[in-house]
């Protein structure tokens, strides 16, 4: 009975310790990030939370790509794999959010097999070979 005790011990404390460590990992970035492996499926906001971006591969949500949006402005862009990329404007364009998804601070890149997209104040700016775009309140843009 004691060894049975103390084992639900010792796993409520790895439990609190690992949870307590995810609460308190530091905002997304490349080499920190919580997308590490090509067939994930990452997200991130934007530290206005006004952009929210969506990094796929491995085709768990759809086509390999990158799926970002603003609020403010209601629009969105879709990046391919190829470096060509579609926008929407309006209400109908916007999706939501995955839950609990990381903040990536001004200056810091998420990057997830081909992709890697990078958030400044002026925006997010994604690309893949060197090609993709920017969004931000301004508008969307070419990249690369």
């Amino acid at each position: 009975m004691a060894n049975d005790l103390w084992a639900r011990v010792c796993v409520a404390a790895t439990t609190a310790f690992v949870v307590s460590s995810i609460i308190s990992a530091p905002s997304a970035a490349a080499d920190d990030s919580v997308c590490t492996t090509v067939g994930q499926y990452c997200g991130f906001y934007s530290p206005s939370r006004n952009i929210s971006c969506e990094i796929n591969t491995g085709g768990r949500v759809g086509e390999d790509g990158v799926y970002c949006q603003t609020d403010d402005p209601p629009q969105s862009v879709t990046l391919a794999t190829d470096g060509t990329f579609k926008s929407c404007t309006g209400m109908t364009c916007l999706g939501n959010a995955a839950p609990g998804i990381p903040m990536l601070a001004y200056g810091k890149t998420m990057a997830l097999g081909q992709f890697k997209c990078l958030s400044e104040e002026s925006g997010v700016t994604c690309t893949t070979g060197g090609r993709g775009f920017t969004i931000s309140r301004s508008g969307i843009a070419t990249a690369g």
